[in-house]
């Protein structure tokens, strides 16, 4: 019977020992981050001001961007530049990389379509690093695209949202949502023989 009062009397000073070091323990740890970390830094309406206007400019180069000026992509695309989005033709997303990847991306669209004019409906929101807008583009159909059966001339519409993630004054991370299934209906995929570039 002793031995058993003995052993409950060491568990019970075993657990009391316990508990304070991790109250303690607790306590050391909520000084500490009290102490580390601070309230994110307020933002003035001037920050706030100097961000969207700078986020205003950098989107009016993405549209020129868009629009062909193919030289912006080199000034305003993060060399670590990622698409996240599905491809018209099937391809993974990952092969769009860089500036050098989107400029490509961007003839490779000018290709398809003459004429290729994007521009705003909505936006740009600008929030922290991101920034969302949606456009619309419009242009005519250049011929070439497998499957397409539309007359080359075909002028054609679609829209489309972009998310874009900036990070130090350029596009890091772009996310694509756009109407491709209206798209595919004006050039006809599946409908008759196929169109070919003159």
């Amino acid at each position: 019977m002793n031995s058993i009062r003995k052993y409950t009397r060491k568990a019970i000073q075993v657990v009391a020992a316990i508990a304070l070091a991790g109250s303690s323990l607790t306590t050391a740890y909520a000084a500490t981050v009290g102490a580390t970390a601070s309230a994110p830094p307020a933002i003035t309406p001037a920050h706030q001001g100097r961000v969207l206007k700078s986020h205003q400019l950098l989107i009016k180069q993405w549209i020129s961007l868009w629009n062909g000026d193919l030289e912006l992509a080199k000034s305003i695309i993060a060399p670590d530049f990622a698409l996240h989005a599905t491809l018209l033709d099937g391809r993974s997303d990952t092969v769009i990389s860089g500036p050098a990847g989107l400029a490509a991306w961007v003839a490779q669209s000018h290709g398809l379509f003459k004429n290729l004019q994007f521009s705003i409906q909505v936006g740009p929101i600008v929030d922290a690093n991101f920034v969302v807008l949606r456009w619309e583009a419009r242009g005519n159909y250049g011929g070439g695209m497998p499957g397409a059966n539309a007359p080359v001339g075909t002028p054609v519409k679609f829209t489309g949202t972009d998310i874009l993630r900036i990070e130090g004054g350029k596009v890091k991370d772009y996310w694509l949502n756009a109407d491709t299934a209206n798209l595919l209906m004006q050039l006809k995929f599946g409908q008759g023989p196929t169109a070919t570039a003159n």
